[in-house]
């Protein structure tokens, strides 16, 4: 009798999940990218292309899970192409930025590291307390075709942050922080689901 491998992890992962309160432990299997180079540095973006883990739904969706451990300034830039210094037009989502104090997400053109023109405010809400240096925050970004964008926190059913721009690419993502240091966690192994783990069936 053979058992699935893949049944053997995800049997491991609830039970670690189970038994576990080391919140960094929800890294397991992340890149990892740390700064306090500050928002106008020239700040690496990822091909998504090239990630891992990232679940393409039947109806386009594209989910990719991450995270960042940090006071405040989660920026998380979003670029049709990897050096978007010439007049590109990009998303940036800023994390529970102004001291920790609210999240705001805005399109804008960038022309060079250290600026950008043009910028429309596409959404700003509360989010007082949000981050922390004691446990990262961890969520998937769900990016469906069109534009609408869902950040979901992992405890979480529903999304904390909606949004919806046509032109947003996803193509490429950056990070960056603002006044102090971060860790970015990316390409992250989505979470495996704790409601599935007590219906497990190993099959021959």
């Amino acid at each position: 009798m053979f058992v699935s491998i893949s049944i053997i992890l995800v049997s491991l992962m609830c039970i670690a999940n189970a038994q576990s309160s080391n919140k960094f432990e929800a890294t397991l299997g992340c890149l990892q990218y740390n700064t306090n180079h500050g928002y106008k540095h020239t700040h690496p973006y990822y091909p998504t292309s090239q990630f891992r883990h990232v679940n393409v739904t039947f109806d386009g969706i594209k989910v990719f899970r991450m995270g960042v451990l940090g006071h405040n300034d989660g920026h998380i830039r979003l670029s049709p192409t990897m050096f978007p210094y010439d007049n590109t037009e990009m998303n940036e989502i800023v994390l529970s930025g102004w001291g920790n104090t609210k999240t705001v997400v805005r399109r804008y053109t960038r022309t060079s590291p250290e600026e950008q023109i043009s910028e429309i405010v596409l959404k700003e809400q509360s989010s007082i307390g949000m981050l922390s240096y004691f446990q990262p925050f961890m969520f998937t970004m769900a990016v469906h075709p069109g534009g609408l964008v869902q950040l979901t926190r992992d405890e979480d059913s529903a999304p904390f942050l909606e949004f919806s721009d046509r032109k947003l690419s996803e193509k490429y993502i950056g990070f960056c922080n603002w006044d102090v240091p971060l860790v970015f966690f990316y390409d992250c192994p989505l979470e495996v689901d704790q409601r599935t783990c007590d219906g497990i069936v190993f099959s021959k």
